[in-house]
């Protein structure tokens, strides 16, 4: 019925918010934005101050069928810790010592963790919400070797990266540097 005639006194806005919301995806993607689908092997970066768009993506992937691993600076009792009924494994990066906490000075550890999550089975997706406080805790070429050594590792074994970074944190030169080999998710 909407779409065969429009009420006069409707706003034109509100007329295509209905006739989308009704069953035109391509409208919906002009007007709402399409969430890009994610695609296996890849690293992707999502410039944010808080992890909202990464998580979307994150939760998305998870329903899809990833297994998921979440590295963050918050702590785990924060975190949601299942989704679409699956377990969410979250490690903290923090000092403090404990089963699934990383010390964010010792990348390599996080390395072996990030690395044994991927090669434990197919369709991996991590999430990377923390990576101003790795550099705090250590200098910028570890951290782009650290993120290289994994994004091949991403590649090689078929699961997905996704970064959350408050682009604020860094200097244009780093923020180039971590771009180069990551996918823009807006």
């Amino acid at each position: 019925v909407l779409r065969m005639v429009r009420t006069s006194g409707m706003p034109r806005a509100l007329w295509l918010l209905l006739m989308a919301h009704e069953e035109d995806d391509l409208l919906k993607s002009l007007l709402f934005g399409k969430q890009r689908e994610l695609e296996e092997g890849r690293a992707y970066l999502t410039k944010e101050k808080k992890p909202d768009r990464a998580l979307a993506y994150f939760r998305k992937a998870i329903e899809s069928g990833f297994r998921p691993l979440y590295v963050t600076r918050q702590h785990p009792n924060h975190v949601l810790r299942a989704h679409a009924g699956k377990e969410i494994r979250v490690v903290w990066l923090s000092t403090t010592l404990g089963r699934d906490y990383i010390d964010p000075h010792n990348l390599n550890s996080l390395t072996n963790l990030v690395t044994n999550f991927v090669s434990d089975g197919p369709r991996a997706v991590i999430l990377l919400d923390g990576l101003e406080y790795l550099m705090i805790n250590n200098d910028f070429p570890r951290i782009l070797n650290f993120l290289e050594y994994v994004n091949e590792q991403v590649a090689m074994k078929r699961a997905v990266l996704l970064l959350s970074v408050d682009d604020r944190a860094f200097e244009p030169k780093e923020l180039a540097l971590i771009e180069r080999n990551t996918v823009a998710l807006e």
